[in-house]
């Protein structure tokens, strides 16, 4: 994508989102509502209500805002849809954006990949490209006016969908009727305060896949980010792999060749591998798994398949 032509085209590849997620490039005259309006009439009252926390007070509105920005949007319309109480829309906006501000959450994000780094230099497993990293991300964490300014642009939406595209898994939005958010990732439900939920009692879900849609070809989304619809044995090969636990995986794939992935000399299979098996197990693409795991567990699964009979 040409940054220069600030222009918003039909799709974009999901490197491009990757690349310009918290860029200013999408036009806000382009964007409607959900009865087709420019969505740009209920921003003065959005703005009375401190739900466009991104716009500083008495700012002029930008005429182009990010992808992240424009998914706000759409969770915020969707809440006037279906007639979600404004004081607690401010809640669910507060959640995302005010207490990540506070929470100084550019700097932990940049704290916590310096973290996982330095682990591996302990280890002496790391690389030279990631050394470079490393010490790119110790100048960072150097510079307060660039983690100042970050903190206008990241926040825990943010988080949640860079989250969904790099751990390819299933994410989404849980939001009750008195303002309580829960974020879903894969099979895990999360939030970063201490609060009591029940995924069974009522609430409104918005799917991050949903929100991708309207930057990123479908198909492409479908390569990445699938809903796991699984039974047990599935959900146990997941398990084992979000610990770290598994030795070794053989995969016999439906119409083609068999696939065995072995654990690095750490005992961790992670990357680009992780990412296969959870593809396979989204798609349902196999025929007989066996899996070894670091704790001397074994399983053998099929796939089961059901036959309708003729009438």
């Amino acid at each position: 994508m040409n940054t220069q032509q600030k222009e918003l085209p039909g799709l974009i590849s999901l490197t491009d989102f990757k690349e310009f997620m918290f860029k200013q490039i999408v036009p806000l005259s382009d964007i409607k509502d959900h009865s087709g309006q420019p969505i740009e009439k209920l921003f003065p009252f959005w703005r009375r209500k401190g739900l466009l926390p991104f716009f500083a007070k008495g700012q002029h509105l930008e005429l182009e805002i990010s992808f992240t920005q424009l998914s706000w949007l759409r969770i915020l319309d969707t809440f006037r849809v279906l007639g979600y109480p404004i004081n607690n829309t401010k809640k669910v906006c507060d959640y995302f954006f005010k207490e990540a501000y506070f929470d100084d959450l550019p700097k932990k994000n940049i704290e916590y990949n310096r973290n996982l780094l330095l682990i591996k230099k302990e280890e002496e497993s790391i690389t030279d490209d990631e050394i470079i990293t490393l010490q790119q991300i110790e100048n960072f964490l150097k510079d307060e006016i660039l983690l100042y300014v970050l903190k206008f642009d990241v926040n825990y939406l943010s988080n949640l969908i860079q989250s969904c595209l790099i751990s390819s898994e299933e994410a989404g939005i849980l939001v009750y009727g008195d303002g309580r958010v829960v974020e879903h990732l894969g099979m895990e439900t999360i939030s970063h305060k201490l609060i009591d939920f029940d995924t069974k009692k009522p609430h409104i879900y918005i799917s991050i896949k949903h929100l991708l849609l309207e930057f990123i070809d479908s198909k492409e989304l479908e390569k990445i980010i699938m809903p796991y619809i699984l039974n047990e044995d599935e959900r146990y090969v997941l398990t084992a792999l979000r610990n770290k636990n598994i030795q070794e995986i053989t995969i016999k794939k439906s119409g083609e060749d068999i696939v065995r992935i072995d654990a690095a000399n750490d005992g961790i299979i992670s990357g680009g591998k992780a990412k296969e098996i959870k593809r396979i197990l989204g798609l349902k693409n196999y025929e007989e798994i066996q899996i070894s795991t670091r704790d001397e567990k074994t399983l053998c699964f099929k796939k089961k398949t059901k036959k309708i009979k003729p009438d």
